[in-house]
């Protein structure tokens, strides 16, 4: 049972971002649940009475009114119908509640991820992330809805039904008694074998959305480079991987069903037997026997539902800890409110700054430099020399382990990220593109923007002769799946959006690589002229770039040379 338990408290930590409304129509489906199984198995106890009694009568001569049997009936009837509009309800109201716990799921994790920080998710791959999302979120909606009241609904049958089994007849109850706790046994240790390979599954799972999503990202560069042999051999290894989980998670749980049928089978044919023999000795009446053989026909099924559910329950478990996960990703330490804050200069100063991405690991030692207004600074140095981790630090995706980080003389973490969105801006390696026009896409949260200001700054970054051969121009849809821009456009778009706000803070990671030369020249003359007074970082290998900075910041292995 501690999965049962593990599940349970998982439940109760889910229950918080359920809300107080949705965690009481859980537990309204529950008790109804209850209900309605005391009253399906109280029908078949009432009707080996009335069988009973009619036989008594029979035999002993005495008169049998029809009115008396109507009225038994009419009880028999009235218990089906509430049975029934009890037992619809319950499961049109979980099927609600299932749909509202799946957008509150999903709308949650989303919350989560754009509160947390970059340091926490960048253990977890973008597929792994797509998975919880789509896969476990699913699976723990089918938690909630079908196997929380499932579960309870048919464990709840096999203690009803046998106390009423036990009320029939104790002598038979006590034999078929004797049977189940050796069933649980034997299919306690077929689940406990394959709650491992559970786990193993959903890791494989996650490893293969991983692998196909980094495949379906990079087809290009596949094609490119002639690759196709070598990623189909590595999808096949990933593929069949994950295939030999699923087979031994599949074959373990698999065997429990017919297991739980076997006993149960076992035990139906000994009640018979056994049942027979009191039949015989008149120490059970026919009524009474018949009623116990309904009930052994009525508790088989929960048996099988309940060991199934637990299987599925095992899978739905895990799934819904891996949506715990990522609720319960711990949030940025930054202020999140604006308090007012504005870059005013653009002044930057890094005093001592040491930074690691992982513990033990320390990307730069003990940093110290300033960037002045009015400047444009280049930062150079070998490939993983730290240059990105100085943007990042900037930007306040990461907070440095020591040292401190001041914009105009404030510290950085101080500064709540929405007080300097509006005046510090990035054009990073791969430039984001969002689902919309390239409008939206340039203008992102920037009001009182004019059509003149769009074709200013789309001829500045040479944007304009790729926007006037679209049909739709400014207004054309384009995304990261669908209407996907080549590369040297999304970075023109990203530019555009980084430099028509007009920000005090300005980073260039590489965001000039692989346009045109000329373009490249144009687009740094454009930001030395407009941004007299502001702050430029340009991170780049290029050297006609290096030779136009007014400073240049050299890293090697972490530290300024």
């Amino acid at each position: 049972m501690g999965l049962i338990s593990s599940a349970v408290r998982s439940l109760q930590r889910l229950e918080e971002y359920l809300g107080p409304e949705a965690t009481k129509d859980m537990r309204f489906c529950a008790i109804l649940a209850l209900f309605v199984t005391i009253i399906i198995s109280i029908i078949p106890y009432i009707c080996g009475q009335l069988l009973d009694w009619v036989l008594n009568a029979v035999e002993q001569q005495q008169p049998i009114y029809v009115s008396d049997i109507l009225d038994v009936c009419t009880v028999i009837v009235l218990m089906v119908v509430i049975w029934y509009v009890a037992s619809t309800h319950a499961k049109h109201k979980m099927v609600k509640l299932s749909l509202a716990t799946g957008r509150r799921i999903r709308d949650g994790m989303n919350t989560r991820l754009m509160k947390a920080s970059i340091k926490e998710l960048d253990h977890i791959p973008a597929g792994d992330l797509n998975s919880r999302f789509v896969s476990d979120a699913s699976a723990t909606c089918e938690l909630i809805s079908t196997d929380y009241t499932g579960f309870i609904s048919q464990m709840a049958m096999i203690v009803v039904i046998t106390g009423m089994m036990f009320v029939t007849s104790p002598m038979l109850a006590v034999l078929y008694v004797i049977i189940m706790p050796i069933m649980f046994l034997v299919s306690r240790t077929l689940t406990k074998e394959s709650e491992e390979q559970f786990a193993l599954q959903k890791k494989k799972v996650s490893e293969f959305n991983v692998r196909m999503s980094d495949i379906m990202s990079t087809h290009g560069t596949i094609k490119m480079e002639n690759l196709e042999d070598r990623v189909m051999d590595q999808f096949n290894e990933a593929n069949k991987d994950f295939t030999k989980a699923f087979v031994s998670t599949r074959t373990r749980s698999g065997m429990i069903a017919p297991v739980a049928n076997i006993f149960s089978n076992i035990g139906y044919m000994l009640t018979v037997l056994f049942g027979a023999i009191l039949l015989y000795l008149n120490q059970l009446d026919v009524g009474m026997f018949l009623t116990f053989m309904i009930y052994i026909r009525l508790v088989k099924n929960p048996l099988s539902d309940a060991v199934s559910i637990y299987d599925g329950l095992r899978d739905r478990a895990i799934s819904l800890e891996r949506v715990l996960e990522v609720l319960e990703i711990p949030e940025e330490e930054a202020p999140q409110e604006d308090d007012g804050f504005r870059i005013e200069k653009g002044t930057i100063e890094f005093d001592n700054v040491c930074f690691s991405y992982n513990e033990g690991e320390e990307i730069l030692h003990s940093v110290s430099f300033k960037v002045e207004p009015g400047k444009m600074t280049v930062l150079v140095g070998p490939t993983a020399s730290g240059k990105t981790t100085v943007a990042n630090l900037i930007m306040g995706f990461y907070r440095p382990d020591s040292g401190t980080i001041r914009i105009d003389g404030r510290d950085l973490s101080t500064i709540s990220r929405s007080s300097i969105s509006t005046d510090l801006c990035a054009v990073l390696q791969n430039p984001w593109v969002f689902e919309g026009t390239i409008r939206e896409n340039i203008i992102y949260n920037r009001e009182g923007l004019s059509e003149e200001d769009l074709e200013t700054i789309s001829k500045v970054v040479g944007l304009d002769r790729y926007i006037s051969m679209l049909p739709d121009g400014f207004d054309t849809k384009v995304g990261e799946e669908m209407n996907r821009l080549p590369l040297a456009q999304r970075r023109m778009l990203a530019l555009c959006r980084a430099l028509i706000g007009d920000p005090k803070i300005v980073i260039l990671d590489e965001a000039v690589a692989g346009l045109d030369p000329i373009i490249g020249q144009s687009i740094v003359e454009r930001l030395k002229s407009l941004k007299r007074g502001h702050s430029i970082i340009v991170i780049t290998h290029n050297r006609a770039l290096i030779e136009q900075a007014d400073e240049m910041i050299r890293l090697e292995n972490g530290y300024i040379v």
